[in-house]
């Protein structure tokens, strides 16, 4: 019986999870935080993207923009935005309280949220930040294992379905120049650190 794509074994996407979880462990060690990030699986290598800032609405919406044109240009296999978070989870009774944002939440969590994807499903996980008393960076916990899921929201959806054609892929390496994107494709050492 042949198995469908999405009920294949997704080591690539695993790869790319302990890349960035890698990745971000060494942004929290040498400067205290991890800025948001996309890293792009591809045929050539892991390739990151990095915004100057994500102060609004509309500089999320650009980063998830520019994402999605990575994806095309470097004709990448799969995709993981990096970003840290507050989150808050349901109590023990299973409430959640959504009148309150996370950031303002007195029962926040600190993470690092790795959004992952491929052509066919996607995972989110989260890695626990601790800091000391002093509010310092101490550890970055790993996360648990990918549980693959159907996900919503402006960093989601990001990569095409289907393979883009040369010319699509020329389109979005131009249109990222005209953003003012040089993408340079450099990966990441962890044991560099």
């Amino acid at each position: 019986m042949k198995r469908s794509r999405s009920a294949q074994p997704p080591e690539r996407l695993k790869a790319l999870a302990d890349q960035a979880f890698d990745y971000a462990r060494h942004m929290m060690r040498t400067s205290g935080s991890v800025p948001p990030t996309v890293i792009a699986d591809t045929d050539e290598g892991y390739v990151f993207c990095m915004p100057s800032n994500l102060a609004d609405e509309a500089a999320k919406d650009n980063f998830a923009e520019v994402a999605k044109k990575l994806t095309v240009a470097w004709n990448a296999q799969a995709l993981v935005i990096v970003v840290e978070a507050w989150v808050k989870f349901a109590r023990p009774d299973g409430k959640l309280d959504m009148d309150i944002p996370p950031s303002q939440s007195v029962d926040r969590k600190e993470v690092v949220a790795l959004m992952l994807e491929d052509r066919s499903r996607s995972a989110t996980s989260l890695a626990p930040i601790i800091r000391d008393d002093s509010e310092m960076f101490a550890s970055l916990n790993a996360p648990p294992p990918l549980e693959f899921n159907e996900t919503g929201g402006r960093f989601a959806g990001l990569m095409p379905r289907h393979q883009p054609s040369a010319s699509d892929a020329a389109s979005a390496k131009a249109d990222l120049l005209a953003m003012g994107m040089d993408i340079v494709n450099r990966g990441f050492d962890p044991t560099m650190n």
